[in-house]
């Protein structure tokens, strides 16, 4: 069974917290912290299934992670139009629709970060038919959310689920 260690994948997505519009000069602080969750689903005597998550270090094809991104502003001014994007692992699959974020616009990448735009205008050409086509989510090698304010003292969350091929 293959095991995919998850550090290199949270060095990663903290690496693309990104872009506050408002410059280098202005006072917001906008930090960052990744949690990657596998769900576990056990049956009991009974045969219900429960699910329960518990931090993934290690993980195994089928195994479902999930991604939270918390975020905080500890400055003083609020950040406006933060940008964090998040590279989906070559080794998983992201779960359609699972995305998520109060407020932030999402948008996703099928070009490995170059470009982002709605699910609805990803498109791909398939080299063997050389049809223009929608882009399905496993298609998907990037997320980004934009935040459009995180006033000065405020934290929050946006995430993601995957599967690991």
């Amino acid at each position: 069974m293959k095991r995919i260690h998850l550090d290199t994948v949270k060095t990663l997505i903290f690496m693309g917290l990104f872009g506050l519009s408002s410059g280098l000069l202005a006072a917001p602080q906008v930090s960052m912290s990744i949690l990657a969750e596998r769900e576990i689903r056990t049956a009991d005597e009974n045969g219900q299934i429960s699910t329960r998550r518990e931090p993934a270090s290690t993980v195994a094809p089928g195994d479902t992670v999930h991604y939270t991104l918390s975020y905080s502003n500890n400055g003083d001014e609020a950040a406006v139009n933060v940008k964090l994007d998040n590279p989906i692992d070559p080794a998983q699959l992201y779960q359609a629709g699972s995305a998520w974020g109060d407020g932030a616009q999402i948008l996703f990448s099928i070009d490995g970060g170059q470009t982002y735009k709605q699910p609805a205008s990803l498109t791909w050409r398939d080299t063997g038919t050389g049809k223009e086509q929608a882009a399905p989510p496993e298609r998907y090698t990037n997320i980004r959310w934009v935040i459009p304010t995180i006033p000065a003292g405020s934290d929050g969350a946006v995430g993601f689920s995957a599967t690991v091929k």
